[in-house]
């Protein structure tokens, strides 16, 4: 009985194995057929859009090298300023506006541009709004997070930042 189970079990598995190398070889004149009708102008059109899609859009440049400082320069060319620009601006633009551009978070985060939000916190005195935004802090509505959860910013971009902020609601 057992050698009877071998020769079902080898036909079977013998089956297997040509219907998957028949599937094998059909697969291959189907996709041979659809590559087939490539013309060179077609394929090198092709070339160029995904090398257009798949170009990289940066360069890695180690800080103190010559194109790096060309780069930056060219950067804030393209901004229309110069080096010093708005850096209250920026620094809002790019951290700030996380929080404080989200109508979302209204309720509970003043929203740039938002006098009456910023009336109680403007009373308080700009010093004031600079401490808390350097350092931190803690109220009734939630929290600031000291320098925003940046810790890379100077003091300096940290009031330049909160400037901007209140030049949009003054």
């Amino acid at each position: 009985m057992s050698k009877e189970q071998d020769k079902i079990f080898f036909r079977n598995f013998s089956l297997a194995l040509s219907v998957i190398a028949v599937l094998m070889v059909v697969f291959y004149v189907i996709a041979q057929y659809a590559a087939g009708g490539d013309d060179e102008a077609a394929a090198s059109a092709r070339a160029e859009v995904v090398a257009e899609i798949t170009a990289p859009v940066g360069e890695v440049t180690a800080v103190g090298d010559e194109a790096m400082e060309e780069a930056v320069e060219e950067v804030v060319a393209d901004a229309g300023g110069e080096a010093s620009g708005d850096v209250g601006k920026t620094v809002y633009d790019g951290l700030c506006v996380n929080c404080h551009g989200i109508a979302a978070l209204a309720a509970m985060i003043p929203q740039s541009g938002d006098a009456a939000a910023w009336e109680a916190r403007i009373a308080k005195g700009i010093d004031v709004l600079y401490e808390s935004a350097i350092n931190g802090f803690t109220g009734d509505m939630g929290m600031m997070p000291a320098r925003g959860s940046n810790p890379a910013l100077s003091d300096d971009e940290v009031k330049a930042a909160v400037d901007y902020i209140m030049s949009q609601v003054q």
